[in-house]
């Protein structure tokens, strides 16, 4: 409502309290009509009067009246202080599924922080220390961010932290661990220098000029990570594989007749395998096809029927099997990669100042490099193909690749641990303190993996999508009362807070 003037032919004012309705005026109270000035002022006050009497008889009270004046509302305003806005639904929706999952039992706050830190911007110790103060108001001094990076440690946090996921997988998500997929990645250091943990080897980053740690993940099909454990920078990749698992089935109790170990073809070891079946375990390993002896390549040439979803199976040994799959999409691939190959091959034949053996399809013959025919229509002959080695003879070869497919969980959760939550490079130099940054990345893997499953969307899309949405505190400037206020929640913040709350188990 509001009050009107208007002005008749006979140069008197009406003044009129009106309500817009439908974008037309309708008159609610005439208050009279006015000859002079000083009558004119009388009624615009007894009209502001009765427009506040029933506004406030509605219960309609507001700063934003128009019963104050511009200058007042300015004077009331100039009374508070807006501190800056901060990040409250991220830091308390990322708390709630890191206490889902259970690890509060930790009891450590700067640890936690640490990791939610890690999840919405991953960073420096000391560009951490600074986020978490801005963005969350939680202050940490430096020296007390590096005194937990030793606690966590000295304290056997990983321990602790591995069994609290497993307890979260078997009593939320599968009651029963089958399938542990296994694979190594590597991560850099900012230097030059190595030392007896940080060495120089073969870096998956294509880092080979600074030394380097080797890390191997185990986690569940779902991508849940189980365990981690590092290794010094040299460490052959085939050799990590053994102790990881023998040491995660020892430790949380698992029952080795009911497991199956799925891991890509760099751990495809003669000794490994023979191993993993005397300990009574069953394994799916990729199998490099190119490697087979001649026998078997012509075998697997000859009998493999290049049919969408076709398979082969040829006993290689009394208790493991060689199993052959064929995709359609895999063959484009396959063809198109052999054509762009042999495409640079023969370019760099022209450039004899650069050729050199490191490139696939060339060889080296009497005194000259040529294309290594041979290996081209190998290449050509397995296009399509997929082989899988398994002592597991008992499942069907569609279970078999199946499981294997499943591969690309960890694969998941290892692209992830280096783009979303940064794990390379490290910073760190004593091994204490990268065990316990592996440990922030490993916690860290695991609460995103879990709102990936809750959610449907990426953790990337979460964070983005909780942090349109900010608290900001206002303070009366003289009674230092404050009162915390919440910016509009847009709609897919609001989605993603309806599924976390109704959602009793992961999405599978």
């Amino acid at each position: 409502m509001f009050v009107r003037k208007v002005v008749n032919s006979s140069g008197n004012t009406a003044v009129q309290v009106v309500r817009k309705i439908n974008r037309r005026n309708k008159i609610v109270k005439h208050l009279g009509t006015a000859k002079n000035q000083s009558e004119l002022t009388e009624l615009l006050k007894l009209g502001q009067q009765f427009i506040d009497q029933k506004r406030i008889k509605s219960g309609i009270i507001s700063l934003f009246d128009n019963r104050f004046k511009k200058g007042e509302l300015e004077k009331i305003l100039s009374r508070l202080s807006f501190k800056k806005p901060t990040d409250r639904l991220t830091y308390d929706f990322l708390s709630s599924f890191y206490q889902k999952i259970g690890f509060a039992k930790l009891k450590d706050k700067c640890f936690k922080d640490l990791v939610i830190a890690r999840i919405v911007q991953p960073e420096s110790k000391r560009a951490t220390a600074r986020l978490l103060e801005a963005r969350f108001n939680r202050k940490y001094p430096l020296n007390k961010i590096y005194e937990t990076l030793r606690i966590a440690d000295r304290s056997l946090y990983q321990q602790k932290a591995e069994e609290i996921v497993k307890d979260f997988v078997l009593q939320n998500i599968t009651p029963k661990i089958s399938i542990l997929f296994f694979d190594v990645t590597t991560l850099y250091f900012e230097t030059f220098s190595e030392d007896s943990f940080r060495r120089f080897g073969f870096s998956k980053d294509n880092k080979a000029n600074q030394p380097q740690i080797t890390v191997a993940l185990t986690v569940t099909k779902y991508g849940i990570p189980l365990s981690f454990k590092s290794f010094e920078g040299n460490k052959f990749e085939g050799h990590t594989m053994l102790p990881v698992i023998f040491t995660l089935i020892k430790t949380f109790n698992l029952k080795k007749e009911e497991i199956v170990v799925v891991a890509d073809s760099a751990m495809l070891r003669k000794d490994n395998l023979k191993l993993l079946s005397e300990k009574g375990l069953s394994y799916i390993v990729g199998a490099r096809l190119g490697n087979l002896t001649d026998t078997i390549f012509k075998e697997v040439v000859k009998k493999a029927v290049k049919k969408d979803g076709e398979t082969l199976r040829i006993p290689s040994s009394s208790n493991q099997v060689l199993v052959v799959s064929y995709s359609q999409k895999r063959a484009a691939k396959d063809k198109s990669d052999r054509e762009k190959q042999v495409k640079k091959a023969a370019e760099i034949l022209s450039r004899p100042q650069i050729v050199s053996s490191r490139y696939k399809f060339l060889t080296f013959q009497s005194g000259r490099y040529e294309l290594n025919q041979t290996l081209i229509q190998k290449s050509k002959a397995l296009e399509g193909l997929k082989g899988y080695v398994t002592n597991a003879i008992n499942l069907t070869d569609k279970e078999i690749v199946q499981k294997y497919q499943e591969l690309w969980q960890i694969e998941k959760a290892f692209r992830m641990s280096k783009s979303d939550l940064k794990a390379r490079p490290v910073f760190h130099t004593l091994r204490e303190s990268i065990e316990a940054h592996l440990l922030i990345v490993f916690v860290a893997l695991a609460i995103c993996r879990n709102i990936e499953l809750v959610i449907g969307k990426s953790i990337a899309t979460v964070v983005r999508a909780l942090n349109q949405v900010k608290e900001i505190a206002v303070e009366d400037n003289l009674s230092h009362e404050k009162v915390l206020k919440s910016t509009e929640l847009t709609k897919e913040a609001e989605e993603i807070l309806r599924l976390a709350k109704s959602s009793g188990s992961p999405k599978k």
